[in-house]
């Protein structure tokens, strides 16, 4: 069985490859069970990573936990792009993507409307506190603390139609950069 702690260290060990690699990691998952682990590491950086990206953290952090002995049971080490759709966890990851759609859900519903989920624009994230503009046209604004998960939210009719996220400017057309 791998811990929690085994994942913190493992993060640890992937923040400091990919910085060496010009990389961001983006999410961490722990899956699979009995004598098998499975880590899926997602990874980013400005202009999209590519499959060169993937095989090279994978190779370099494979090493590195090899080395450590980060984990001391069989695993699986996967490497991949967090999509279109990426999750957005730190302050960075929120100014990066201002002016692009979101889907916010809190922790627990909203306090004024009783929702826990809002899509719309990503405006703007000051002192720790993420504003965007609702599809009300309204603006409303969370805590970072406060936020369970965002995620980019592409307008994927538009992909379909030709107007997808490479052909745009990425900011506010449903477009993602990154």
């Amino acid at each position: 069985m791998v811990s929690h702690d085994a994942v913190s260290r493992i993060w640890v060990l992937a923040e400091a490859v990919a910085a060496d690699l010009g990389l961001e990691v983006v999410e961490i998952e722990r899956g699979g069970g009995g004598k098998r682990q499975m880590f899926r590491l997602f990874i980013d950086k400005p202009g999209g990573v590519n499959l060169i990206d993937c095989s090279r953290m994978s190779r370099e952090l494979g090493g590195k936990m090899g080395e450590e002995g980060t984990i001391n049971s069989s695993h699986v080490l996967e490497v991949s792009s967090p999509g279109l759709e990426r999750p957005l966890r730190k302050a960075s990851d929120f100014r990066r993507f201002a002016g692009q759609r979101v889907t916010v859900r809190l922790r627990r519903r909203d306090d004024a409307s009783g929702q826990q989920r809002f899509s719309g624009v990503l405006k703007d994230i000051e002192s720790d506190v993420v504003t965007i503009e609702t599809d009300d046209g309204g603006e409303r604004s969370f805590p970072l603390g406060e936020i369970a998960r965002a995620r980019l939210e592409v307008d994927w009719d538009s992909v379909f139609m030709g107007k997808g996220p490479e052909s745009g400017s990425g900011k506010g057309d449903g477009g993602v950069s990154g």
